[in-house]
């Protein structure tokens, strides 16, 4: 059966061929997002409204945790400012790779809101590369592993609503299992490697002199600064 019997364009098998690693696990991990919320109380729409507008796997589970614990509003936008840090550094570097492009200002806009971990590691990857890239496949990547995002959390929450009452849900190690795929999956270099263990020495360090959420910027540049250190030597 070939992709014109189903319907669909070749171009954007081939995109989400491309994205389906990505998708299969945001939509694993925004599942258990879902799952979590509903089974803190809240209301079915929120994950699905934080997963739509947010957007952000880490500062979700943060601000959801927060949140449940009665954290001030302050509190919340500054922590999940923090963790959210390293995109600053992500779309500096996309920008300057994406220039040759020619994009529009509606096209940068659509790509930046769509930036995640794993979508940069990607693309970073494929502009080095070489390989011939398409601002419309890369907008088409991103909103196949956004779709799948939303998707999963609607469907974690429906669960959550619907079998509360036959099962009880401990989901605490969620935030940390989905940080330590993002972490393994991006460390596929020497280079990588060093720098996120850098990071992690510099967090673990920081966190024994004191807790803060300043620490995870501090440790986010650490590693950064380690990272492009070792890229000039080489």
């Amino acid at each position: 059966m070939t992709t014109r019997t189903l319907g669909m364009n070749p171009r954007t098998l081939r995109t989400f061929s491309e994205a389906s690693p990505v998708v299969a696990g945001y939509f694993t991990v925004s599942f258990v997002f879902g799952l979590m919320a509903v089974s803190a109380g809240y209301p079915l729409w929120l994950p699905v409204a934080m997963c739509l507008f947010v957007y952000a796997g880490a500062s979700q589970f943060a601000a959801l945790a927060l949140m449940t614990a009665g954290a001030s509003l302050p509190t919340i936008v500054l922590t999940t400012f923090l963790i959210n840090a390293r995109h600053m550094l992500m779309s500096v570097y996309m920008s300057r790779a994406l220039r040759p492009l020619g994009l529009t200002r509606l096209e940068r806009w659509l790509y930046a809101a769509e930036l995640t971990d794993e979508s940069f590691a990607f693309h970073s990857s494929k502009l080095q590369n070489g390989g011939p890239v398409d601002i419309r496949d890369l907008i088409g990547f991103n909103l196949f592993c956004h779709s799948a995002w939303v998707l999963g959390a609607l469907l974690g929450a429906l669960s959550s609503a619907y079998t509360a009452h036959l099962i009880q849900y401990k989901l605490d190690y969620a935030l940390t299992a989905m940080m330590l795929y993002v972490l393994v999956s991006l460390c596929d270099s020497k280079i990588k490697l060093l720098s996120a263990a850098a990071a992690v020495l510099c967090m673990g360090l920081l966190n024994l002199l004191v807790e803060s959420a300043f620490n995870v910027f501090i440790a986010t540049f650490t590693g950064c600064g380690v990272g492009l250190w070792l890229k000039k030597r080489t």
